[in-house]
């Protein structure tokens, strides 16, 4: 109850500034934002994944390992 009056106090009824349209454009650029970085983070971690593996198999299986292959 007390977070919801101080939101309402300080952001949403507040009239000189950073009141509920600063928060909608926070918002809308959070979301933009979101479909923008998150196909961006998909390929990232699968070129991470997919370097890791290779320095797996050709540094650390093959040279630290080689009597298992």
């Amino acid at each position: 109850m007390k977070l919801i009056r101080f939101v309402n106090e300080k952001f949403i009824s507040k009239q000189e500034g950073f009141g509920l349209n600063e928060l909608l454009g926070i918002a809308a650029a959070l979301i933009i934002a979101g479909f923008i970085v998150i196909p961006q983070m998909q390929s990232f971690a699968k070129n991470l994944m997919e370097g890791l593996a290779k320095w797996w198999n050709d540094i650390i299986y093959s040279r630290i390992f080689p009597s298992s292959l």
